[in-house]
């Protein structure tokens, strides 16, 4: 009988050890499942959101091409304010690109070497930089537009601006709010303070019409020969 209540204890056992392994399981498994549907909700609401940011751009730049497919129809029918729109931005398109001559107040600095102290590329450089930085809208050097194609660089005795060779003094003229372009320019530990420790003479004067010319490109600044617009 004892050897009866021992198999009867220890199959009883093997049974429970069994249902709680299952059990087990069962459990690892919902909360398995639990969590990949819960991961799974967060991704379907950022694929949501995603879709949603993309179907509002691409309304946005529907209504964009719709407006100007009127203004296009507008100007085919010979309406003569929608060809007046082309006009203004295309002649908005070419002052950004430094393509027609502009004027306006400003700043003109100046500068020059001093002795055996010679300009270099960086100085017209940094001013050139710190000019953009404070809101400049049109910038040249020694009547050279400065685009986005523009190099100014070293070249033996001579600073090369747009393919050509220059020597100081550099004349660098800005169309901004003057008085802005000389706070920046010289703030303490600003350029001109650089500058001047460097000893290059530097000048700067605020002037209410500043005329700087259209860049020229002579086919060596502005390649796009090797480009093709993505549409």
């Amino acid at each position: 009988m004892k050897i009866y209540r021992n198999i009867a204890m220890t199959a009883v056992c093997i049974i429970l050890g069994i249902m709680i392994s299952l059990q087990y399981k069962s459990v690892n498994y919902n909360q398995s499942m639990a969590s990949y549907e819960n991961m799974r909700l967060d991704e379907l609401k950022n694929e949501l959101i995603l879709l949603q940011n993309q179907r509002s751009s691409l309304q946005e730049r529907l209504e964009e091409l719709e407006g100007e497919n009127q203004t296009y129809a507008k100007v085919k029918a010979g309406d003569s304010e929608a060809a007046q729109q082309i006009q203004n931005s295309l002649m908005k398109a070419r002052v950004f690109a430094g393509l027609e001559s502009v004027k306006g107040a400003g700043l003109v600095v100046t500068l020059d070497n001093y002795a055996t102290i010679k300009v270099q590329d960086y100085d017209i450089l940094n001013i050139v930089n710190e000019l953009r930085a404070s809101g400049a809208q049109a910038i040249s050097v020694n009547e050279e537009r400065i685009v986005a194609m523009t190099e100014i660089r070293e070249a033996g005795k001579y600073v090369m601006i747009n393919g050509k060779q220059f020597k100081a003094p550099f004349v660098i003229k800005a169309i901004a709010d003057p008085d802005n372009l000389e706070h920046s320019l010289t703030m303490i530990g600003g350029v001109v303070e650089l500058l001047k420790e460097d000893l290059l003479n530097v000048t700067l004067k605020k002037e209410n019409e500043i005329i700087i010319k259209k860049f020229i490109d002579d086919g060596t600044t502005i390649k796009t020969d090797l480009l093709t617009a993505v549409e």
